[in-house]
């Protein structure tokens, strides 16, 4: 009776062991929280990065390669560029679309100092892009959250997504007013309708960079923040909002009833 409460006694403390053991595997103290067999890693804050110098193409709300259209009305603030696409592939309309009119609108043929001043724009958007691609990504925001960061907190640095990014639901960028976020986007980037990227805690849409390889939709009634500049067709969906600027290096710029809100930045 005694060998058989003695045995049972060992089950019991065996058992104990080994469910303190897995509740020690599930707080780790490097910041990984443990889900099953996979480990995700929070991303910690890296206030050295540095942001990018866009240069002349700073002063543009809009720019492309091929064409930009609108289907009205909406609102952009900053120039319109278009290089080297011709100034009738702009289907928009100045009077009532970009602030300050006609002037503010850049083409492939214009010429004297207007035709200088979107090559030099064009150029800079290019070093732009190229340095943004080029940045060493963190190793904590490799792949962070599988490219799907949706309900999230992300704090500043040089974030890198190898097969595109999806935001299905709103997203937190958290820092100081001198942190700097660049996301490098190996395909797509896709933010849902409805999907806002918040600000938080003194960040501002002047330190926020996208890189994107492939295409970039804006779903309806979405708010996104920073530069984007991305290599193929950039599309926003009915009053998509953006701070910052739209950027398609080698592709169309399609807008319908949106805000383009450089001045804000």
């Amino acid at each position: 009776m005694k060998k058989k409460q003695f045995l049972v006694s060992s089950v019991l403390a065996l058992g104990l062991i080994l469910s303190s053991c897995g509740k020690k595997a599930n707080n780790n103290p490097n910041g990984e929280i443990t889900n099953g067999s996979s480990i995700e890693v929070i991303p910690v804050p890296n206030h050295s990065t540095k942001g990018l110098d866009l240069g002349v193409a700073k002063s543009f709300g809009v720019m492309a390669y091929v064409s930009i259209s609108s289907a009205p009305t909406s609102n952009i603030s900053g120039k319109v560029g278009l290089k080297p696409g011709l100034r009738s592939l702009i289907t928009i309309n100045p009077a009532t679309e970009v602030d300050g009119g006609s002037v503010e609108i850049y083409a492939g043929d214009d010429v004297g100092d207007h035709q200088s001043y979107i090559t030099m724009a064009r150029e800079d958007l290019i070093a732009a892009y190229k340095d943004a691609a080029g940045r060493n990504p963190d190793k904590d925001k490799i792949e962070a959250y599988n490219g799907n960061p949706s309900g999230k907190i992300l704090p500043a640095g040089v974030y890198s997504w190898s097969n595109g990014a999806t935001l299905p639901t709103d997203v937190t960028l958290e820092g100081t007013d001198t942190d700097v976020w660049i996301f490098q986007i190996n395909g797509d980037l896709t933010v849902s309708q409805n999907t806002r990227i918040n600000l938080s805690a003194g960040a501002k849409a002047r330190n926020v960079y996208w890189q994107v390889s492939g295409k970039v939709t804006l779903g309806s009634n979405s708010l996104t923040v920073g530069t984007i500049m991305n290599q193929q067709t950039m599309e926003l969906k009915p009053n998509a909002r953006v701070i910052g600027r739209i950027m398609s290096k080698n592709g169309k710029v399609f807008l319908s009833q949106n805000t383009i809100s450089r001045s804000e930045i």
